[in-house]
């Protein structure tokens, strides 16, 4: 039975992929790179050094260390999750029916700390989350499971019993490597994909999550 609902952040609480994409952008094309929108869609979800180091190899720069450039662009992602970020459809109403059922809920993601609070605090959502894991602080980020087995643990929960909710592919492998049941809520871009066949259930926004999720929580 399902008692434990884990979140990804980014696309799934707030609409940000966007941000990511145009910081990845300014900030990469600054130190030389040439812009692949291909290449951008390809590491959604991914940790931000991850996708420095790809972006590094395929146009070395010089001048500025790979912890620079991707400081510069959480920097930048931050700033404009704080002018611009909004709360997802379906949210707000799914952290209240879970709080109020008394579903444990948890917070993972591969972004930082810092980006972590900035968002919750532009979402005034941060009260509803038990527990909050950065892939900072695990031995691997998505898609390995490190951050939604350590979610579990915290809560003492075990997998089977952790429903997890991502927008990505890299996320919802993760997910699915942590043995856990998958949500996924994919960009209507990519909706038909595929390889979103990986989740167990996928919906279009949030909304939908009590009428289409809550009778896994049963299973």
């Amino acid at each position: 039975m399902i008692n434990t609902v884990l979140f990804d952040m980014d696309g799934v609480l707030i609409d940000s992929e966007h941000f990511w994409q145009q910081a990845e952008k300014e900030v990469f094309t600054s130190v030389g790179a040439i812009w692949d929108e291909k290449i951008a869609q390809q590491t959604t979800g991914q940790t931000t050094r991850a996708v420095t180091e790809l972006w590094y190899k395929m146009f070395p720069w010089e001048g500025k260390s790979i912890e620079e450039v991707e400081q510069a662009v959480i920097d930048r992602v931050d700033s404009l999750i704080r002018e611009k970020g909004q709360i997802k459809a379906g949210v707000l109403d799914t952290l209240n029916y879970l709080s109020d059922n008394n579903f444990k809920i948890g917070l993972a993601t591969n972004s930082p700390d810092s980006l972590i609070h900035t968002v919750l605090d532009r979402l005034e959502i941060k009260e509803y989350f038990q527990t909050i894991v950065s892939a900072l602080h695990v031995k691997e980020g998505k898609p390995a499971p490190d951050v939604y087995l350590t979610a579990a643990k915290n809560l003492g929960s075990n997998p089977e019993n952790c429903l997890v909710v991502e927008d990505s592919f890299t996320g919802a492998t993760a997910g699915k490597r942590a043995g856990m049941t998958v949500v996924s809520v994919p960009d209507p871009k990519e909706f038909n994909d595929p390889k979103f066949d990986i989740a167990d259930i996928k919906i279009k926004s949030l909304d939908l999550f009590q009428e289409k999720i809550v009778p896994f929580f049963s299973n």
